[in-house]
């Protein structure tokens, strides 16, 4: 059986068209950069008409896509950017009408779960036993702790780089000053230190996912005259913090000019890679092994899990 999973986050909207078959067989996969999330990081967020229309299209198109695999049945589940809009319900009938599927909206809960359960599908970190994975997306921030591919602790938290962005950085497409450094360090060590996660005793090996990890692989690869399979998946604090103060020194227009940096994420890259940063030094750890099996993957090995059993 093949199952396509929508996966609309706040940053980006995400297709995973998979086989029930153990590993999880995947058939293709891509990302539209849609930012769905303009305009939330305000007390009433709202999704505004252009967002839901660009988020619809996405769906729409994305639909059109996965066709040629011919999945027999389509999952679309929305993240932090539309659980948190008031107007999310609009947005739900939307997405009904116009493609005939129900939109779920996950809580955080789940997100964080369904992200737990999708980088244990990645073989590239099975040789850890223990660690905590962070997802980092625009609206809002996975930690989760992984033992012996169990997950022992989650949370989710509002630290997305959207989010991080528009309350830290009155203008991003300026070069980052150092007080919005400093703005951002200490909400994410605030937000962390005011939750309940606790990092893993003695492990200092941090998981990464999520669009910035995923960015700055590439950018890391082009550099290196690599494709990002053939670059490590290991990305130390030495090279995020020295892609960091690059990108943090230009305006938005000077980011957008550079190779593997798409323009939709020129505004915020910055504000990712120093929540990133703060996060891997509050864990002691000395950077992040980057995976590319986050939500998605989570959401089809557990639809085809309950498959199986039936």
């Amino acid at each position: 059986m093949k199952l396509g999973i929508i996966d609309i986050g706040s940053n980006s909207i995400k297709l995973l068209v998979a086989e029930t078959q153990s590993p999880l067989a995947v058939n293709y996969q891509t990302t539209w950069e849609t930012r769905i999330s303009e305009g939330l990081g305000g007390d009433n967020p709202v999704l505004s008409d252009i967002a839901m229309e660009q988020g619809v299209e996405a769906v729409k198109s994305l639909i059109k896509e996965a066709d040629r695999y011919q999945p027999i049945t389509f999952y679309v589940v929305a993240t932090s950017a539309v659980r948190d809009a008031e107007n999310r319900d609009v947005f739900v009938d939307r997405i009904r009408q116009e493609t005939g599927l129900e939109l779920d909206i996950l809580s955080g809960e789940q997100e964080a779960a369904y992200i737990g359960w999708g980088i244990t599908t990645d073989p590239t970190v099975e040789k850890y036993k223990e660690f905590c994975l962070v997802d980092l997306g625009g609206g809002s921030m996975e930690l989760i702790h992984i033992k012996d591919k169990e997950i022992v602790a989650k949370t989710s938290l509002p630290l997305g780089a959207v989010r991080l962005s528009e309350k830290c950085i009155p203008d991003p497409t300026l070069p980052m000053k150092a007080n919005e450094m400093k703005r951002i360090t200490r909400t994410v060590q605030d937000t962390i230190y005011r939750s309940d996660f606790k990092f893993p005793a003695g492990s200092n090996i941090l998981a990464g996912t999520g669009g910035a990890l995923t960015v700055a692989r590439e950018i890391r690869a082009g550099w290196l005259s690599l494709t990002p399979k053939q670059v490590s998946n290991s990305l130390g604090l030495t090279y995020l913090r020295y892609l960091f103060l690059e990108l943090a020194s230009m305006h938005q227009y000077e980011r957008s000019r550079l190779a593997h940096l798409p323009d939709a994420r020129a505004d915020i890259m910055p504000t990712a890679l120093i929540t990133l940063i703060t996060v891997a030094e509050l864990a002691n750890a000395s950077g992040f092994v980057h995976s590319r099996h986050n939500l998605r993957y989570g959401l089809a090995a557990s639809l085809i899990d309950k498959h199986i059993d039936s």
